[in-house]
């Protein structure tokens, strides 16, 4: 559970910073790392390979900055998450 904490505290990290990443970011997806913005993409794709390239396999908010949305909760084992398999 505590990668499930962590990606907690890391959605309050992008709450606090939406207005900015709104007016800098909007249609750009980031992402959040340890309460901080570590990187800004054109592509969640994009964002998830950089990010595993820096960090490894670490909680880690990939996140399509948009207005209006409405949070979704979909459990990892939906996408296979749990098992994720890294192929070159």
């Amino acid at each position: 559970m505590a990668g499930v904490d962590a990606l907690k505290k890391e959605l309050e990290a992008y709450e606090r910073m939406k207005p900015e990443l709104l007016r800098k970011y909007q249609g750009k997806v980031v992402a959040i790392k340890d309460g901080r913005l570590v990187g800004v993409y054109n592509s969640e794709e994009e964002a998830f390979n950089d990010v595993l390239k820096k960090y490894g396999f670490v909680p880690v908010l990939i996140k399509r900055i948009k207005e209006g949305e409405s949070p979704v909760e979909i459990p990892s084992y939906t996408y296979g998450l749990l098992s994720v398999v890294l192929t070159e």
